[in-house]
């Protein structure tokens, strides 16, 4: 399945599945690009059904993270599992992104 996008409030949800690696890389960019270009801000990426990510999703994620903050956006992460998680703790990225266990939260720490 795709990246989907989904309006939660003034907040952008982004839902990747069953994984972020090369084969689903170019299909994310897009998707992310397309919110930001349509004025999204505030991005969630829910990431609960992402069993698995590769370089190149890890670096999808930095580039998305990147082009939030060009326009001045915000990029927060939700529901890490398993490996997913323990990937995201090995290459630190929960240091680089705010992490929260599920979408709620994520919304809530916005306000």
């Amino acid at each position: 399945m795709p990246t989907t996008a989904d309006a939660y409030g003034s907040m952008m949800v982004l839902s990747v599945e069953p994984a972020l690696t090369r084969a689903e890389e170019k299909q994310f960019r897009q998707a992310a690009s397309e919110q930001i270009r349509s004025g999204g801000r505030w991005f969630i990426l829910n990431l609960s059904r992402a069993g698995y990510f590769d370089s190149q999703g890890l670096e999808a994620l930095v580039w998305f993270q990147e082009q939030a903050e060009a326009v001045q956006g915000v990029v927060k992460v939700a529901g890490l599992k398993g490996l997913g998680r323990k990937t995201f703790e090995i290459v630190r990225f929960d240091k680089k992104f705010e992490v929260f266990d599920n979408v709620h939260d994520a919304v809530k720490s916005f306000h």
